[in-house]
């Protein structure tokens, strides 16, 4: 086994080998293939965490509690109670209402008014660019909405409450920008307008409130806890954004397609490598079978070589991902300014070792098949023919 092992290492990169450029390349090809599945993924897998963070964060937070009533204290006790359980990190009474806004240059937004009792991850990821956020009376609007609307101005606001005749009727309120806010999350930012409980419930007294609720244990079973204390309407944030969540996870299936289509092509070029390499190589078959080494050992030590080359592509390949993570953290203020977010890449061991191991069995299958096919034609023709199909 020993000389076996000696022979496959010389036969792979010797430098007495004419073919140690073939195995030079295979092994470049697979480092850089598997070096691009894993960079594929690691993006699509830290974008999409990056966007359900954001959901979680600014849109419905882990959990939310419709409640069937629009007395602010009596939603203030609600959100205590919630809040006093040990599973929960932090409770809240929020409201929002669809509006839309006009600035005093004429440009309109569609959008909503949230009005919220900022606590947990929603508080500590609200940055004011300008002003005070939270001012009874007052709008704080978004910085990406600077360049027409700034701090001072008037906003009409037009908005629908509960009418006498129709069930619902426009209403057009006026409003000063007290603030202008920023998030790491645009399409939050864009269309919604902050303000105060008080002065939502101003302008409709009869808007619905909700406990929105942060928690760091599973969503699910905390749903559970919160429907036993009798709050049925309690919804997680799949359940809000069920369309969109469904969405992004069949964008993720399929980019594994893609990723499984391109898998399937570095397996074609690990077969049509190690197919042209053992061809190259049958005269030194043909001599190996005349000194007496079996069928068997023939195989063996070819198996051997391609699992040495495989093996060399894949350490390279993981290395080039992992070195590329470590250091995105110095490059990613160049991605920031191209996509507009910061990504936390990492890479899930469990897919790198799948991905090796597919590569290094299907090496090792492809110099077996290879050499099985090779070795059912006579010796005598392997030495008179360069290459026998």
């Amino acid at each position: 086994m020993g000389l076996l092992l000696r022979l496959s290492t010389r036969y792979a990169f010797s430098s007495q080998n004419r073919h140690r450029s073939t195995s030079v390349r295979i092994a470049l090809g697979l480092a850089l293939c598997l070096f691009a599945i894993v960079a594929v993924l690691s993006f699509m897998q830290a974008l999409q965490r990056n966007q359900f963070e954001d959901i979680r964060t600014f849109e419905s937070f882990d959990l939310q509690v419709q409640l069937q009533q629009s007395n602010l204290e009596e939603a203030q006790e609600v959100a205590k109670r919630i809040e006093a359980l040990d599973s929960v990190s932090s409770a809240f009474v929020y409201a929002d209402i669809p509006v839309i806004t006009q600035a005093q240059d004429g440009t309109t937004v569609a959008g909503r008014m949230r009005a919220i009792e900022a606590e947990g991850r929603f508080a500590e990821q609200l940055n004011s660019y300008r002003g005070t956020i939270f001012s009874e009376g007052k709008l704080a609007s978004s910085y990406s909405n600077s360049r027409s609307i700034k701090v001072g101005d008037e906003l009409k606001v037009t908005l629908l409450r509960k009418g006498r005749q129709a069930t619902v009727i426009p209403a057009q309120r006026t409003l000063e920008i007290g603030a202008l806010y920023y998030t790491t999350s645009y399409d939050f930012d864009h269309t919604t307008f902050l303000t105060d409980l008080p002065t939502l419930l101003l302008l409709n007294p009869d808007a619905p409130l909700k406990i929105g609720v942060y928690t760091d244990q599973a969503v699910d079973g905390v749903k559970h806890e919160l429907m036993g204390m009798g709050f049925p309407q309690a919804s997680t944030w799949r359940e809000i954004n069920a369309s969109l969540y469904g969405a992004m996870e069949l964008e993720q299936k399929m980019m594994t397609l893609m990723l499984f289509l391109m898998v399937i092509v570095v397996l074609v070029h690990i077969r049509n490598s190690s197919r042209r390499l053992l061809l190259a190589k049958q005269r030194e078959i043909a001599m190996l079978r005349s000194m007496g080494l079996t069928k068997g050992g023939v195989q063996l030590l070819f198996v051997l070589q391609a699992l040495l080359v495989a093996a060399i592509g894949v350490v390279l390949g993981s290395l080039l991902a992992l070195a590329a993570v470590a250091l995105y953290p110095n490059v990613s203020n160049f991605v920031y300014q191209s996509m507009g977010v910061h990504l936390s890449l990492s890479i899930r061991n469990s897919e790198l070792l799948i991905l090796a191991l597919s590569i290094l069995v299907f090496s090792m299958f492809a110099a077996y098949q290879g050499t099985h096919r090779i070795l059912k034609v006579d010796i005598m023709e392997m030495f008179a023919h360069d290459e026998v199909s």
